[in-house]
């Protein structure tokens, strides 16, 4: 595809054409990667106010779940305080990613609390037996107060927390005995405009709330282990161990990683999102294993043009969101003609009919605004085991549409043979990087 800079306005129309549908949590959550990745391409601040506001909104809802972490699914009203009481890991996942990336492109300490404590809800209550992770958690019985452990009343929080600190949670969090669910209230901060200074102390007044709720028997857990799910689990661990310096969530990630590729991933949702995980993963160690997992999987996927044709779902868009994403990643790290094809064949489908697809596709639209845009390649060329510290500082700056690679002595082989390019750049006597814009190589360069 020749490159054309009317793509970024068309990315970002989908956004305005979205946002003024009446879509619920799911939705809104689809558009902020492309708002956040909107300001960084286009320097307008339109883009940055829309997705602060979007962030701000989830956390302070109902839909953020204050005591146990993550986020529910859904939300019956427009305000986002009468949450769907079922917490999903894909969701969940998702959501860390996008919240680590705001924290990437602006360090609002609620953005990396946010992305945190969805991972570690799906870690804490969602793990199984053989590493995998369950599809979601749910109210046994969200229509009654007993039997729906994520309401509370001022009486139940007095009772755990003692009647002053009671009383003050309460308040806070706008527990009331008015109930603002049926049957009790939904822990929130939307009245709360102190939302960001909570006093000291309240999150070990949440751990006990929390360890109060667990050991109900309200609680029911989905079991079902979803591959694509799974994978979107990897991505989100892979990015918030890069971007936070976490060794937990890379090990976690690495022992998800190695049993994903042992489970059957016999459908195109589940090759889509294994490849982009994969990517994520690399980016996040550098191991050539990494990208060669993500191209035998997204050689899984074939031609996506039957990917287009198929009948258009939020599946399916996910499913294409996730497909582009991964061939863009590849493209640019491998130089791999055949995976820039396949991402053209899926951002023309975009571009040709924009109307058959929803919020989902949100994610391919931002491989299309990027698409307009200069594409930049770091190499980092060093003679130890390890990549230099320096380019921990080198990549401190959020830069999405930077691609950064690491040769080895100890992976140079397998790496030349997933990306060809990199066998022409030499080892030197102390780290060098070179770097590429659309195509055109510069350097060696000590830092």
């Amino acid at each position: 595809m020749e490159q054309d800079l009317s793509w970024g306005e068309r990315a970002l129309a989908g956004v305005e054409r979205l946002r003024q549908k009446d879509f619920d949590v799911r939705g809104r959550v689809s558009a902020l990667l492309l708002e956040l990745r909107g300001a960084y391409y286009t320097d307008e601040r339109k883009w940055r106010v829309m997705a602060e506001e979007d962030l701000r909104a989830l956390w302070r809802s109902g839909v953020h779940d204050h005591i146990g972490g993550g986020f529910f699914s859904a939300s019956g009203d427009r305000e986002w305080l009468r949450p769907s009481f079922e917490k999903r890991l894909d969701d969940n996942a998702v959501l860390a990613f996008l919240y680590t990336e705001a924290w990437e492109s602006g360090h609002m300490p609620f953005y990396r609390d946010a992305a945190e404590e969805a991972l570690d809800f799906c870690l804490r209550d969602l793990a199984l037996p053989g590493g995998l992770y369950a599809a979601g958690l749910r109210a046994s019985d969200p229509a009654t107060a007993k039997g729906n452990p994520f309401l509370f009343t001022p009486a139940e929080i007095c009772e755990i927390l003692g009647e002053e600190d009671g009383r003050h949670f309460a308040e806070c969090y706008d527990i009331t005995s008015e109930d603002n669910c049926p049957g009790g209230s939904i822990p929130n901060l939307l009245l709360n405009e102190r939302w960001h200074l909570l006093p000291p102390g309240y999150d070990d007044f949440r751990e006990r709330l929390r360890l109060t709720r667990a050991a109900c028997a309200g609680l029911v857990r989905d079991t079902r282990a979803f591959v694509s799910w799974n994978a979107l689990l990897l991505s989100a661990l892979a990015k918030a161990g890069r971007v936070f310096s976490d060794k937990r969530y890379l090990a976690v990630a690495a022992s998800l990683a190695d049993r994903l590729s042992e489970a059957e991933r016999s459908d195109s949702a589940a090759c889509a999102a294994f490849a982009f995980a994969q990517t994520e993963l690399y980016d996040a160690d550098f191991d050539p294993a990494h990208l060669t997992a993500a191209a035998a999987a997204a050689e899984r996927l074939g031609d996506p043009a039957h990917l287009c044709k198929k009948s258009v779902s939020e599946a399916q868009d996910r499913t294409l969101s996730l497909a582009a994403l991964g061939f863009d990643a590849l493209w640019r790290l491998t130089d791999g003609d055949k995976w820039h094809e396949r991402r053209g064949a899926i951002l023309r489908e975009l571009i040709r009919n924009p109307e058959r697809h929803g919020p989902e596709s949100l994610g391919a639209l931002c491989v299309l605004l990027s698409a307009g845009h200069t594409e930049r390649k770091l190499l980092c060329v060093t003679p130890s085991a390890e990549a230099p510290e320096t380019l921990k500082a080198v990549r401190a700056r959020y830069a999405p549409d930077l691609r950064v690679l690491v040769k080895t002595p100890q992976n140079a082989a397998a790496l030349s043979v997933v990306s060809p390019w990199t066998t022409e750049f030499t080892a030197a006597e102390r780290p060098v990087f070179y770097s590429c814009a659309d195509g055109v190589w510069s350097g060696p360069v000590g830092l």
